[in-house]
């Protein structure tokens, strides 16, 4: 019984090494499984038995291949903007299948992207929660900052030929590439508007409307979310035009001056409010 049940998980695993290898070369359209099973020496009506279907053999092999680059690179744990995008681009350059599997889910299914047991929406969910408590993003930028991080690693690599015509020979050198997106990762966090800093809003982000809540109530929620974060960002331009201020005027620009620059933005007393404090 141990046995036959050893050689049956051998044989999934063969199978799930092959189908791996075809579709990332071919795709989901182009993946054949009479090639899959040849590869993993079983017949297809076993593929069949298994998994059902070639479209859901593809979903198995995009989650467990995402399941084992969440295993080996584990960036959910990176607070470092840097690292974070360099454990990416490694990842990715050595091994390149998830990527491709990616780009084949979106060619052949656009914006529908397959699960299996819910275990993709999960993970991104917990990707989205810790990139606010990671970043200190509040919850409307948290995806797009993913987007932009792993955009900016993972473009080179998903068009090769692309960055050979920007970059020439120097496309060869994928640790420059890394480097200088590492760097530039850090300067661009360093830079972060301060209105899409969690910190700036006055109570906690909301991530998703909670299903026991009415229509009118979330569209409350929403909308006091929205006016929090345009109040941060309104005390956050108020506290750059002070600092401006005071900075003009200790270079020699009277107060009088300075307050007609700024005539309808600030009255003239809290200007002078201002370059006293």
């Amino acid at each position: 019984m141990t046995a036959t049940i050893k050689r049956s998980d051998a044989t999934k695993q063969a199978l799930l090494r092959a189908a791996r290898a075809e579709f990332a070369e071919y795709g989901l359209a182009g993946a054949r499984v009479d090639r899959i099973a040849e590869a993993a020496g079983v017949n297809k009506e076993r593929i069949y038995g298994l998994f059902g279907s070639k479209d859901k053999l593809f979903d198995v092999i995009l989650i467990d291949t995402m399941r084992e680059f969440m295993d080996v690179v584990q960036p959910l744990t990176e607070t470092d903007p840097a690292r974070y995008v360099g454990k990416l681009f490694d990842y990715h350059n050595n091994h390149p299948q998830l990527l491709r599997l990616l780009l084949w889910e979106g060619l052949h299914r656009g914006v529908d992207a397959h699960d299996i047991d819910g275990w993709r929406a999960q993970h991104y969910e917990q990707k989205f929660d810790r990139a606010i408590e990671q970043f200190g993003v509040d919850a409307q930028h948290a995806g797009r900052l993913l987007l932009a991080l792993c955009g900016m690693t993972n473009w080179s690599l998903a068009v090769p030929q692309t960055t050979r015509l920007l970059l020439g020979a120097a496309a060869e050198d994928k640790d420059v590439t890394r480097d200088f997106m590492q760097e530039f990762a850090t300067a661009a966090m360093r830079n972060f508007p301060p209105a899409m800093k969690q910190a700036a809003s006055a109570a906690p982000p909301e991530t998703a409307p909670v299903n026991t809540l009415t229509d009118q109530a979330t569209r409350v929620d929403r909308a006091a979310q929205r006016l929090r974060e345009a109040q941060a960002a309104a005390d956050a331009a108020r506290d750059e035009l002070a600092a401006a201020l005071r900075d003009a005027h200790a270079a020699g620009t009277s107060a009088n001056q300075l307050a007609r620059e700024v005539s309808g933005t600030l009255s003239r007393p809290v200007v002078l409010k201002l370059l006293a404090d």
